[in-house]
């Protein structure tokens, strides 16, 4: 039980007897404290004249071992090499502060010591702003009023200026505080995160029927399939607005066989909408696919290309004298060239930039050929070559795993490693396993087993997982999910129910990324006009601070760990997933901007706080819509017998918490 002591005119946070943090009080302002639950508190504190600017603190007493501002910090970051908010304070030594939308939890701070557990957050739509830092020892978690972030603000790939917000004089504040014992375990937050989800969230309807999102799901898939003219056939990566046409148009000649553009899984689904309608344009589709990557893209020793590219504009628009021109480039292209100016890409011999092999492309890439490969012989056509391609990838991996059990992250043409750190190389652990099945070779069980104890045990001593969204390298969410769907694997085949402690770990860390509330936005803004709500909705990692639908890649794994554990709340988190990625897909009347969408398209990303990108602000949807939802969509559809389990979304939260005043 956590309690308010207090002590000689001071309070402190006491959990289990144990004094957790000191309460730091202000003169002219009265402090007191409502129970919510067990664990937390509403403070509230009230000054004897109105007042626009308040800091709320409190103090642990001892230094932290580990830290967290969710979906923004943790540890501190400075994991890798993309800009982000590394340490607890910026280069001229002023502490980091955070709007209170900005993380995943409002204005929410987390510090574990070797005694307690302290965090720190807000209501929903307080004017606040966090802080996290060390001072004296002592770790230091602040709620700001009015919201601030300051020194400056992180973008995509570069950074903003500070904001300051003006503020109302006001006599109230308030804050939550809660506290628990630090147990021995390597997740720490759990307990918060339970609190969150119990506090914060509430029911969400599914936005369409499962029939509905299959159709558009489709439709959009079969919008972005092209066939090049040296015969290749392919879906490419997504599409934008071209301002030269007035038009929406496909990224052109780029293909990419997962991450962004999914080809092999898009590939899968046209084979099994064959086998659901009979569609025998939908079997071709497929198989042409199919049959493209394998033939253009086949490397030696088992490799196969992350992406083909035959877009004419490429090499000029990344080249180093080159100004991009916004009336012949789409929108996001545009963008990339400024995100990415400076950088020096290698080239070959005629040029052309040379792109990494990676572990997230080809880990598709083999479940994707194993996965095709049974549905084509369910269409009644034979491809060994599929088997043959899957089997290949992971023979390869093998052949440059380490004695760690590390694959790398990503590799060269002829196969040599150009980066080996990253939690993404798991990517590969699932079809390692699927191989296993398949050929009974225990090689690819030994492999997926080192692999997976490497990346898993580097969460458990790091309390993060890197790598896995490939425009960035740093600490995210992206690389938790293969992740968790190797432990959920791991379990179903060796029925070892350390597995299952470890997928319950992997998938706390995964809810770190989870936004637990709905932000109102003006009814006149781009996100507010499109009803977005953000509630299940999941931030990228600590150098993109949007909300993405990735979280698709998680809804079953959710459902399956809830029905091994019998715990709801995995469920639960799995639901709210769905619902909140099938939002604002469009049936092809969707108006946004002032242009009407493609049926079936949907925004990659909702710059749903004080983070943008060149040319797309703050506050609005990404305006690039790739191929992945569908995918992703398509997938949980293609593998969920009944439907009926996505129909109604997230109806209730067991054992809500009460807000209290």
């Amino acid at each position: 039980m956590t309690d308010i002591l207090r002590e000689n005119g001071c309070n402190y946070l006491v959990t289990d007897g144990v004094k957790a943090a000191e309460i730091v009080s202000v003169n002219g302002a009265e402090d007191s404290f409502v129970r919510i639950n067990e664990l937390a508190f509403l403070w509230k504190r009230t000054t004897s004249a109105p007042t626009v600017h308040m800091r709320m603190e409190l103090l642990t007493f001892e230094k932290p071992e580990f830290t967290m501002i969710p979906s923004i910090s943790y540890n501190g970051n400075g994991w890798g090499t993309t800009p982000e908010y590394v340490g607890d304070r910026a280069e001229d030594g002023t502490p980091w502060t955070f709007a209170w939308h900005r993380a995943t939890i409002p204005s929410c701070t987390f510090s574990a010591t070797k005694a307690a557990c302290v965090a720190m957050m807000t209501e929903v739509g307080e004017d606040t702003a966090c802080s996290l830092y060390l001072e004296d020892g002592r770790e230091k978690h602040v709620v700001i009023s009015p919201e601030e972030e300051q020194p400056k603000t992180l973008q995509r790939h570069f950074w903003g200026e500070a904001y300051q917000g003006e503020g109302m004089p006001r006599t109230e504040f308030t804050a939550i505080i809660l506290a628990y014992p630090t147990e021995d375990k390597p997740i720490k937050y759990d307990r918060l995160l339970d609190f969150a989800w119990r506090y914060y969230g509430h029911a969400i309807s599914a936005p369409r029927t499962p029939e509905n999102l299959y159709d558009l799901a489709i439709s959009y898939s079969r919008y972005l399939y092209e066939e090049e003219k040296n015969g290749f056939c392919g879906f490419t990566m997504g599409c934008q607005w071209h301002l030269y046409h007035h038009s929406y148009l496909k990224t052109l000649n780029r293909y990419e066989i997962s991450w962004v553009g999914q080809s092999a899984s898009m590939a899968n689904a046209m084979l099994y909408h064959y086998l659901k309608t009979g569609d025998k344009d939908a079997l071709k589709m497929g198989i042409d696919v199919h049959d493209s990557w394998i033939k253009f893209g086949t490397r030696q020793d088992g490799l196969i290309d992350a992406r083909l590219d035959w877009d004419e504009w490429r090499n000029k628009y990344y080249a180093d004298d080159y100004t991009p021109d916004k009336w012949k480039l789409g929108e996001s292209a545009c963008e990339s060239h400024k995100a990415f100016a400076g950088k020096k890409f290698r080239r070959d011999e005629n040029g052309q930039i040379k792109l990494a092999i990676d572990a997230c492309n080809i880990g598709g890439a083999a479940d994707g050929y194993f996965e095709g490969y049974d549905l084509a012989k369910q269409c009644g056509i034979d491809k060994p070559e599929y088997l043959a391609t899957a089997f290949g990838i992971c023979d390869f991996a093998i052949s440059t795993q380490d004695a760690s059990g590390r694959y790398a992250k990503s590799w060269d043409y002829d196969g040599s490693i150009l980066a080996a750190d990253g939690t993404i190389g798991c990517f590969l652990v699932l079809p390692m396993l699927t191989a296993y099945k398949r050929s009974g070779e225990k090689k690819y069980l030994d492999s997926a087993l080192k692999a997976f104890n490497f990346y898993y045990d580097a969460l458990e001593k790091d309390g993060f997982t890197t790598a896995g969204a490939l425009d960035t390298y740093c600490i995210d969410k992206e690389s938790s999910s293969p992740l968790l769907r190797d432990a959920l694997a791991l379990y179903d085949i060796t029925g070892d129910k350390k597995y299952v402690e470890a997928a319950r770990n992997i998938a706390w860390y995964l809810c770190t990324w989870l936004m637990y509330y709905t932000i109102e936005y003006p009814k006149d803004s781009l996100i507010g006009s499109m009803g977005y709500d953000t509630f299940g909705s999941t931030s990228v990692s600590t150098a993109h601070q949007a909300l993405d639908q990735y979280a698709l890649r998680d809804v079953m794994s959710f459902l399956r760990l809830a029905e091994i554990t019998g715990e709801n709340h995995w469920k639960e988190k799995g639901l709210a997933f769905f619902a909140n990625a099938c939002q604002c897909i469009s049936d092809g009347t969707m108006y946004v901007n002032r242009r009407v969408r493609p049926a079936g398209a949907q925004d990659e990303a909702i710059f749903h706080t004080r983070w943008g990108r060149h040319g797309v602000p703050p506050f609005s949807p990404s305006q690039w819509l790739p191929a992945w939802p569908s995918a992703f969509r398509l997938e949980i559809l293609r593998f969920t017998e009944d439907w009926d389990v996505l129909r109604n979304g997230l109806e209730s939260i067991e054992n809500q918490i009460p807000h209290v005043k």
